[in-house]
Parts: structure tokens; sequence; C-alpha cells
């Protein structure tokens, strides 16, 4: 009888979800599916070529593509440039297949808003093998429902409820090979608008943040109701770590101690072992660094000015939980970036306080030890608290931040303008920075130190290009005029390579314009590659003056990034860093001639099941699944001969209204009530126990 009204409900299950999937495909808008031939005059190309293809009674487009710009592919444009209005559909989908012979990434932009950033959202790629095809989502709104009318909440990145852009004036559709370094090729077809959202009242949804900093309209799984709740929950965690041993074989300092012994030096190093890249630990044994960032209760504070309404719940400031406000001094993007300093609350910490009580600091750091060592990871990542590192019961990153710099004027930047490297200030303001951030100099539990973060280094010559584009006394300037009267000795010499009508050297300082990029291109090239050579030998030098036993792990490269750059970087880094949000890194590789240690220093997954308002980089459907792609990303990077670890951004959720850039992903292993997703770290444990077998063996 059981079995039968099981098997009722799922019937029932089943028909209501073929019938919400009917629904959805009926709601739909086709912009381009090329059986009209007249649409490739809409087809705009960007370091591009394209053709109509007709197969099998089908039509679409193959795009041929170059790879000399950011975006090279084709734009889809509106016929006459007539707005479409896409402000009722929750989706733009499109299928694409690689016909290549190389992977690819084909990304898609839905719009071409001037606000880079929410042209970023309203943005994705997939990944494509040769001879694969996939299809392409990009959400327009942060939920599947939407307010109406939309009401304003600023300061925090994902909103429920909230349309990501004007959809109303979307002209345009952007294809492109992500990152390409080589000509490839691709198809489209089927380019739809589709899926009708929910429509709620906007009535009633302030205050929409309860005194945990969770989401008031809404319940699930482990939510947190009361202070008993969340001591309950403290008392359950630490029962269960205090007796776990964490994963066997595993040494003093996170090393594989069934593993070969090699030549031990007290401190962690690198080596080449039967093909693959490891780090070695002071005590010889191979390690592979599994990390988390951020672990520390200060890094999640979020912003109260202008925005107390969003908060059922704040104390008085001469109460016990009045303690965790604070001000917001920095923001370099966002509602607070001009409103500084801004009033902050840390929910985080008053509910280690509400759960530990007076002692919650030390319990933070004994709590992040015990679950690191019982989730199989070993390593504290960037910028964490030094109370816990100080303590010397796990590995650790130093993080170094290259202040009070001279810029490159002309240059510019995610994070700001380029350091001017030729500044006889820039290796003061080095010295300067390594000394009072040397942090973990001389302790074998320091596996070395990243020095500043996602530089953004552009595209190949684009810093020689800022420093064309800077005033004549840039030391930048200088330099790169000197090289050229060196190279080309008379003014007449480089304005027939370089098609210019300087009449002296100082004319070219005086000029703020750049030449011709095609036929200034080795003299761009050159420059920016002594910009970057320049910028990696002296911080090598002044790091390892201070710090000569520890490794020097890089900039933490992102975005896009030039084989000029990474080759300049691998002369004096020890290991070389990327943050790589991608669902897998398996076939990462680095130039041609290079032969040098990776390590991931950031890369998650998110979802919007628990809570949360945004999934961050990189999404997956719930917590279970974020395990499964922990896990696939981790084997695939265990697989890659170069690569020596990897670490998650971050150890815990950022605030649900925003960090102090309005950053506020799904992204921990913990919420912001300190509690673990279970589902999460289940699947993380079954990768981590078993690391050093699974990377042996492939």
């Amino acid at each position: 009888m059981k079995t039968l009204k099981n098997l009722f409900f799922l019937t029932i299950t089943i028909t209501l979800l073929i019938s919400c999937e009917e629904k959805q495909q009926k709601h739909k808008l086709l912009l381009f599916d090329f059986e009209d031939v007249t649409q490739a005059e809409f087809v705009k190309p960007q370091d591009a070529t394209f053709e109509l293809v007709e197969k099998d009674g089908n039509n679409y487009i193959k795009v041929n593509n170059g790879f000399t710009i950011r975006e090279t592919g084709v734009r889809l444009v509106s016929p006459k440039n007539e707005s479409w209005d896409l402000s009722g559909y929750f989706q733009v989908k499109a299928d694409v297949s690689n016909v290549g012979d190389e992977d690819i990434q084909v990304e898609l932009f839905v719009g071409n808003d001037p606000d880079g950033l929410l042209r970023w959202y309203c943005s994705d790629y997939v990944d494509l093998e040769p001879g694969e095809s996939k299809t392409i989502i990009v959400d327009l709104a942060w939920t599947p429902w939407i307010h109406n009318p939309q009401i304003e909440v600023n300061g925090l990145r994902g909103i429920p409820g909230k349309i990501k852009a004007d959809l109303t004036k979307v002209t345009e559709f952007t294809f492109c090979s992500r990152y390409a370094m080589q000509p490839n090729n691709f198809t489209i077809d089927n380019v739809r608008a589709i899926g009708k959202y929910e429509e709620r009242s906007s009535e009633g949804f302030f205050p929409f943040i309860d005194e945990y900093g969770q989401y008031i309209h809404k319940d699930w799984k482990d939510k947190m109701h009361s202070d008993e709740e969340l001591k309950t929950s403290a008392q359950k965690e630490l029962a269960h770590l205090t007796s776990s041993k964490g994963p066997e074989n595993i040494g003093k300092f996170g090393g594989w101690t069934a593993g070969p012994k090699l030549k031990a030096t007290g401190f962690f190093r690198t080596e080449k072992v039967d093909g693959k890249w490891w780090i070695v630990d002071p005590e010889g044994y191979l390690f592979w660094t599994a990390g988390l960032n951020c672990v520390s209760s200060e890094s999640v504070f979020t912003g109260i000015s202008h925005r107390e309404d969003y908060f059922k719940f704040l104390p008085e400031k001469d109460s016990v939980l009045g303690q965790y406000y604070g001000k917001g001094r920095h923001a370099s993007h966002g509602f607070y970036k001009d409103k500084l300093p801004y009033d902050s609350y840390n929910f985080y910490q008053s509910n280690l306080y509400r759960k530990y009580g007076e002692n919650w600091l030390t319990m933070f750091r004994d709590m992040a030890h015990l679950r690191i060592k019982d989730w199989g990871m070993n390593t504290i990542g960037f910028v964490s608290d030094f109370g816990a590192t100080r303590q010397q019961r796990t590995p650790y990153v130093g993080s170094i931040w290259i202040r009070n710099t001279p810029k490159i004027e002309g240059s510019e930047g995610f994070w700001g303008k380029f350091h001017d490297v030729f500044d006889p200030k820039f290796r003061e303001a080095v010295r300067a920075s390594v000394e009072r951030q040397r942090e973990g100099a001389g302790d074998p539990f320091c596996i070395g130190y990243f020095v500043d973060n996602e530089l953004s280094w552009g595209l190949l010559g684009s810093l020689s290009v800022g420093t064309l584009n800077s005033p004549s006394s840039q030391p930048a300037k200088i330099e790169f005029v000197n090289d050229l009267k060196l190279k080309y000795s008379t003014i007449e010499n480089l304005n027939k390579v370089w098609k210019t009508n300087h009449d002296s050297w100082n004319a070219i300082l005086e000029s703020q314009e750049a030449p011709n990029e095609e036929f200034a291109k080795e003299d761009l090239i050159a420059f920016y590659d002594k910009i970057a050579d320049t910028y990696f030998k002296t911080i090598n030098e002044e790091l390892k003056r201070v710090a000569p036993n520890q490794n020097y792990l890089g900039c933490r490269f992102a975005w896009a990034n030039n084989d000029v750059v990474l080759t300049a970087a691998s002369r004096y880094l020890d290991i070389m860093s990327f943050n790589k949000y991608e669902y897998s890194i398996e076939k990462m590789s680095l130039p041609e001639g290079v032969d040098k240690p990776i390590m991931i220093g950031e890369f998650h997954f998110g979802a919007l099941d628990r809570g949360n308002f945004h999934v961050g980089i990189k999404k997956a459907k719930d917590q279970a699944e974020r395990g499964q792609m922990y896990q696939d990303y981790i084997q695939g990077a265990l697989r890659n001969k170069y690569i020596v670890g990897a670490h998650w951004f971050q150890y815990l959720d950022e605030p649900n209204t925003g960090r102090f850039d309005g950053e506020n992903y799904n992204v921990g292993f913990i919420d912001v009530c300190d509690n673990p997703y279970k589902e999460l770290i289940e699947k993380v444990k079954e990768t981590t126990y078993s690391m050093y077998e699974y990377r042996s063996n492939n």
C-alpha cells in the first residue's frame, strides 16, 4: 500500500514538473534562429568572420575567431537598433557548439550596460571540448520571482526579487571566445528569451534580515531561530570535532607520511616527483595544499548606515551585542564608495558570542583548526586570523599588500592604477610593505607569501600604452623613451617604424596620445615585458631579504593573462598563483618553456537554497551540488601535473546585505550562524581524505 501511495505522489510530482516546463516553454521569444537568412545582416563580427551554414534542414552561424581582443566573436544586434523588451522573461538561452580542434569557452553577454558589473551579471559561459554542444543560460533576475513593483535595495549585489538590469532596452547579444589564445570556431543557434518569473508584492519586504543576519522571508534546513538552537548546534559539532582524527597518514605539517620521504629542509619547498610538481613539507613529506581563504571573524561586517530599515533587530550600542558595531573605511566599488566612513555591524561575531560567550574568539580559532583537520584540509589561506596562524597547528600562507606606491597615471584596472615600477619610490614602498607585513617570516608553518592580488595586467602591451598616455614626468615614461632612444638612435628612425611625425624625443614625452598599436606593437610588448619583469624581480629581492625560507607565491593572477607576463613572473616566483573561477582546471597549462608549480588562490561555487541572494562567481543548484562541484574541481586539479594546491574562497559566507563592495555570495563552508553546510562538507571529506592517493595514482 505504501509503495502505491509513493508511486501516486511521484506521478503527481512528475506531472506537475512537466506542466511547469510546458508553461515555461510556451513563454518564449525567439530572437535568432537564422532560418530567415536576412538575419545575417544583424551579425556584427569582432576580430572574427562568420558564415551562414545550412545542415539537415537547419540554419545556424559559424564564427571563425581571432584572438587579438578581449571579446573576439560576434554581436547580434536588434533590427534598426530598436530595443528588445526582455523584462517579462527570466532567462536568455542559446545553443552553441565547438567545431574547432581545441577546448574553448563560449561566453554570452545580454545587452551592453555601461556599468561593467551589471553587464557582467547578465552573462555566463560554457566549457566546450571539440565537437561538444551545450546551451548557455543567462538569468535575467536574481531569483525566479520578482517584486512588482521593483523596490530600491542598496549595498548588495544579489537582491531577492530584483531584475538585474534595464531589460527594456536590450539592443545586442555578444558571443565571444573567452580568453582566446589562438584562432577557434564555434556555432550559434536558437537564441531565445524564455521562462516567466513569478511576481510578488513588495509590500512588507522591509525588514528582510533577522537578528542573526539571516533572510526573514524564507525558511530552510538548519536555519537558526533562537539562541538555544545556536548553542545546541555548537555542542553537537564540538562533540564530533573533538573525537575526529581526520585523514590517516598525515604528518605534523599536513604532509603524506605514507608517501615517499624526500629531503627535509625544515621549511616548505617544491620538487618535481615522477613528472608531477609537489610541495614538500618541512619534514620531507609530499604536501598538496587544500586550503580555505579568509579564516577570519573580522572579514564579514556589513554596512548599516542609510539602510537601518533592512534589519529587524540592531542592538543598542551600549549593550553587550553593541561591541560588534564598527566603522567601514574602505569601499572600492558599490553603494558605500562615496559614503566613507559608514557604520557597520558584524552579525557573525555576534552569533559567535551567542554560541560561545565571552571566550568566542578563542573558540573561533580553535574551531577553525579542528574543522580544517576534520574536513581533510591542511591550509589556512589568504588574509586570515593571525591569532589562529600563530598557534602553529595548521600550515598557512602569508598575505602582503604593496601599499603607497607611485602609479602609472595613464593606466587603469578594476582595483586601480598599476604600480610605476621604475619610480625609485616603488622599491622603497615594496621594502616598507614587506617589513610591515612580514608575519610568518621564519615560521616553518608558513608556506609562503601572496604579494598583491588580481592585478590588472590588461591586454598585451596595454601598460605600455598607459605609460605613453601619462604625463612627461612619469618615471616609467622616461624609462620607455630612453629605451626607444637606445634602440632607434634618432627620432626619424622611430617615426619611420611607428608611422608618426614627432619632431623630437621630448615631443614623445610631452604627448599623451598613444601611437597606432599595430605599428608600435614590438616596442609596446617589449616595454610591457620590462614592466612585468621589474615588478616581479623587485618584489622577489625584497621578500627574500626578509623571508628567505618562504616561497614567493605571486600575485594571484585573475581574468585574462598572457604569455609575456606569465613568462616574466616564472623567472622569480617559486609557485605561480591563479584565482581560477572555473568548473574545471584539469587542462590548465603554462606558456611554452615554462615549467613551474601552480597554486590556485581562489575558486568557489554557490547556491540559493539556504536563504542567500547571490551564488558568487560559479553557480550550483544547491549545497549538495556545491559539494560535487568541489570534488570535480579538486580531482581535476589533482590530475594536473603542475597544480600543487587549491584554496577555496572563502571560509564563511559573505553577509546577506553585502560586504564593503556589495558582494553577498553564498561561498562559505559555514553560514552566518557559524554552522557548516553538511552536504557540502560530506563531499569535501570524500575528496580530501583520499587526495594524496588520488594524485599519486592519476
